[in-house]
């Protein structure tokens, strides 16, 4: 097992005399035994264990509790916070998709439309210096608009 794991939940199953146990631990579907000895170092500290045993039964569950997404947000405007990043990251992701796929302009809607060349539409050629400055600034956009998506994503992180 990996020790970046996320475990579903833990399982102490203990000895008819509750004395002795065999740890183990689930994860994606899967079981693993880690560990067996006595019980008592291990539930010394946790109060809840003491209390599961007291009421009786043979194994004693641990689950982390269920992610709440709401409660994570600590005030409406963290929220607000979360949502504009999360906007602006999709709009950026979008830019990226239509710059990638061709000349495209997205209206204020969100929907994009070939753009018209004004000098093919005159029947002027573009010289190679004209073809590679073009070229430079759309990977220099492109860099831009991926390092400001990372960096979205590093604030998101830290407001989430």
């Amino acid at each position: 097992m990996d020790s970046s794991t996320i475990l579903d939940h833990a399982l102490f199953q203990l000895t008819p005399t509750r004395t002795r146990f065999d740890l183990v631990l689930f994860y994606e579907g899967k079981n693993e035994k880690l560990d067996s000895g006595l019980f008592e170092p291990f539930i010394s500290h946790l109060k809840f264990a003491r209390d599961e045993i007291s009421q009786g039964g043979y194994s004693i569950t641990l689950q982390p509790p269920a992610p709440d997404l709401c409660a994570s947000f600590s005030t409406p405007a963290v929220l607000e916070r979360f949502v504009t990043i999360e906007t602006e990251i999709l709009k950026i992701e979008r830019s990226i998709q239509a710059n990638a796929n061709g000349r495209q302009e997205e209206d204020a809607n969100g929907h994009t439309k070939k753009s018209t060349d004004l000098t093919k539409a005159k029947g002027e050629l573009k010289t190679k210096d004209e073809i590679k400055q073009e070229e430079n600034s759309k990977v220099q956009l492109q860099r831009l608009l991926e390092t400001r998506k990372a960096l979205l994503w590093k604030e998101q992180a830290m407001t989430y």
